[in-house]
């Protein structure tokens, strides 16, 4: 005859391996987002259930076999509850990961994985709440992480992420906090190049091109008026498509004001000539080879 912790074990092993049922198509409709939300909260609860149960087993059997295995389940399906939504289990989930890390046998890169893992799964739990739930959750365990392993770039990185998506403000401050804490050559670079952009916006740019025909283009001049600049090289895949359209969208609007100007970075400029040949744009073109 099975013992209780047999019995118990089976019991949880099935639960841990047995999937959750999927949202199958419906016949005649898409699902709502408030369906999809609710799927993925049964799914997380059933996912914290699953955390309780093997919990349990290692609070009533300590000593059995199985309990390290029970003990594995249980952080996985808090990790699998977190990640699909549930914010019931994220101070659960966390003080296991802290219990976790207190273990003096995990070198530096095991406990950073350990953190980073958290990052993810909490982060990922936010996305059914909104986008602005997502990327507060995500800059909030971001500045963690680069404060406990300042050793990873991963943190940093995380923030400089959001600040290239972030308004001009925003950008320029989470630019200028990871500018501040980084050691690493590269992502200051990329602070500082956010930093700049955030400071020119709203601002008057100054740009003076000489042309191929002698003449000059000079963005003073044109004031008052929609410029639209093409950055464009002819390796990009539909570079001649951009060229296309930009021109249509000139022969279409210059009438009412659009000026567009060309900005060509083609180390060999008979590829840039063939595509301009194709295209016969009517607006002025500078070559930064």
């Amino acid at each position: 005859q099975a013992s209780p912790a047999d019995v118990a074990w089976k019991a949880l092993k099935h639960a841990a391996e047995t999937p959750p049922p999927p949202l199958k198509q419906l016949p005649d409709r898409m699902y709502t987002q408030q369906e999809i939300r609710d799927y993925y909260a049964r799914t997380a609860n059933r996912a914290g259930a699953v955390a309780d149960q093997a919990k349990a087993f290692s609070a009533r059997f300590p000593h059995d076999p199985q309990a390290a295995k029970a003990q594995e389940i249980y952080f996985n399906m808090l990790h699998a509850a977190v990640a699909l939504s549930s914010t019931t289990k994220i101070a659960e989930l966390e003080a296991a990961t802290a219990e976790r890390l207190k273990d003096i046998k995990l070198d530096d890169n095991a406990r950073f994985q350990l953190a980073l893992r958290l990052l993810h799964s909490a982060v990922s739990g936010r996305q059914y709440e909104s986008d602005d739930a997502m990327r507060a959750e995500l800059e909030k365990r971001a500045r963690r992480l680069a404060k406990d392993f300042p050793a990873h770039t991963d943190g940093e990185k995380f923030l400089l992420n959001l600040a290239v998506a972030a308004e001009p403000t925003k950008s320029e401050s989470l630019a200028r906090e990871v500018l501040a804490r980084s050691s690493d050559a590269e992502i200051k670079a990329e602070c500082q190049g956010l930093i700049n952009r955030s400071e020119a916006t709203d601002k008057l740019l100054s740009l003076t091109l000489p042309l191929k025909d002698g003449k000059t283009l000079d963005l003073a001049s044109l004031r008052g008026k929609v410029v639209l600049l093409l950055f464009w090289d002819s390796s990009a895949r539909c570079s001649s498509k951009a060229v296309w359209g930009v021109n249509e969208l000139y022969k279409t609007h210059h009438a009412s004001g659009l000026e567009v100007g060309g900005w060509n970075f083609d180390s060999n400029q008979s590829k840039a000539a063939d595509t301009l040949a194709d295209v016969h744009p009517e607006w002025p073109q500078y070559y930064d080879a």
